[in-house]
């Protein structure tokens, strides 16, 4: 089957999709076992909200440094290594975070090493991945490979609350690491190939051309947009459309750390037990891979900058009844909401920055904006776990986020396509 596949003739992209999908799977409780845990380490350690939270902002701002050097690296040697290397990192950053005992501990375990493995082995390095394999398809392949990470949610994020109600935090997080090591590691290591050209392939399984040129991918449709000439990194970050989506992405990125870090926590001030908090909240997660399963399907027929601006209205609205928020059914109806707003936010925006700028430099114009997009986002968390402190409210929080979405409305709207320089009619 797999040598099948390898042939010219045939399409391996399928199986680095599947491998992605099982990747997002581990990335999950890899990244938001943190938030279970925050209401638990307040209790253990008596340490506040606002200096747990920190530890997330650590961690942004080293994936942030990092980031611009990653994109290179992948570049350089392709997504596969810098996967299997990040997430070696990874896994011993879940390992120390299991034995921490102080709060220095946490900032160095999962703020340092966790943030440094994460922002190498992660996203951008996934992202990758489904660039080079995909471009007309790229909206379907990308919402396959991230709905994992929210289907999983509904099932892991109950289930890590009962391991930790019953094993406790610190083996929850030593098998963590052991499903990162089996899904992020190994399984990328055996099967993962960075690029179609390496099996004499072509993105999306089209045919090669009898030359042997590359036939530039022209879009069937005049809403899907696609840039006729790739930009450099330079080139792109010299154009309002980039700054834009900038903005926008730190909107986002912003008010998704708000929700991820300090829900269940806001559940508990307002009376859901440990269980049924964290069920409620797992809600967000298979309402945002159905939500972006289906802006795959739309993707292919409209516009993404369309998409996009529909993520923030559905944003606004969810933390509006967020406000509002008394009960488990109020908890579960803004989960569905924030849900379908960040599930179409995630694909749009991994769309919308190839679409506009092309994939031949994508992993390094990904690696230059996401120190703006993390570190300007990086205090979003911890600010909302002061003002809960300071307040004994997560309410003026959730104001701030609504009115941080508004801002981002408002950059996305004006994020239209550049025009590439050599296509410009020179007076």
């Amino acid at each position: 089957m797999f040598l099948k596949l390898k042939k010219p003739d045939g399409f391996y992209g399928w199986v680095n999709l599947a491998v992605m999908f099982f990747f997002n799977i581990a990335m999950y409780p890899m990244m938001f076992t943190f938030a279970l845990c925050l209401p638990v380490w307040v209790k253990e350690f008596s340490w506040s909200r606002g200096e747990i939270s920190l530890a997330q902002t650590i961690s942004l701002i080293i994936s942030g440094i990092a980031a611009p050097m990653v994109g290179i690296f992948i570049m350089k040697k392709g997504p596969k290594i810098v996967i299997v290397l990040g997430n070696i990192v990874s896994v011993i950053g879940l390992v120390l975070i299991s034995y921490q005992q102080q709060i220095w501990h946490l900032f160095i375990a999962y703020g340092v090493i966790l943030g440094l493995g994460i922002s190498v082995g992660g996203m951008l390095a996934m992202m990758s991945v489904i660039n080079n394999w995909f471009v007309m398809k790229r909206p379907l392949a990308l919402s396959v490979s991230m709905a994992s990470m929210g289907l999983g949610a509904i099932v892991f994020k109950p289930s890590l609350m009962i391991l930790i109600n019953t094993i406790g935090w610190r083996n929850t997080y030593l098998i963590t690491a052991a499903a990162v090591l089996l899904l992020c590691v190994i399984l990328p290591a055996l099967l993962l190939i960075n690029r179609p050209e390496d099996l004499g392939q072509r993105p999306d399984g089209t045919s090669p051309q009898k030359t042997g040129h590359a036939k530039p991918v022209v879009s069937p449709s005049p809403n899907l947009y696609k840039t006729p000439v790739d930009f450099t990194a330079k080139e792109a970050m010299q154009t309002p459309a980039m700054w834009l989506l900038i903005g926008f992405s730190v909107v986002q990125f912003s008010v998704l750390q708000v929700i991820m870090t300090h829900q269940v926590a806001f559940l508990f001030d307002i009376g859901i037990p440990s269980v049924q908090a964290a069920f409620a909240a797992g809600i967000f997660g298979p309402v945002m891979s159905i939500s972006q399963l289906g802006v795959g399907f739309l993707g292919l027929k409209f516009k993404m900058h369309s998409l996009a601006v529909a993520s923030i209205l559905i944003g606004m609205a969810g933390f509006i009844i967020m406000l509002f928020t008394q009960s488990m059914g109020i908890a579960i109806l803004y989960n569905i909401v924030l849900g379908m707003g960040f599930g179409i936010q995630a694909i749009a925006m991994g769309n919308l920055i190839p679409d506009y700028f092309g994939r031949t430099e994508f992993p390094k114009i990904m690696g230059y904006t996401m120190p703006f997009t993390t570190l300007l986002s990086a205090f979003s968390a911890p600010a909302a776990g002061y003002i809960r402190d300071t307040t004994g409210s997560y309410l003026p929080a959730f104001q701030m986020s609504i009115a941080l979405l508004a801002v981002g409305l408002f950059l996305v709207i004006f994020a239209r396509p550049p025009v590439h320089p050599s296509l410009k009619i020179k007076s």
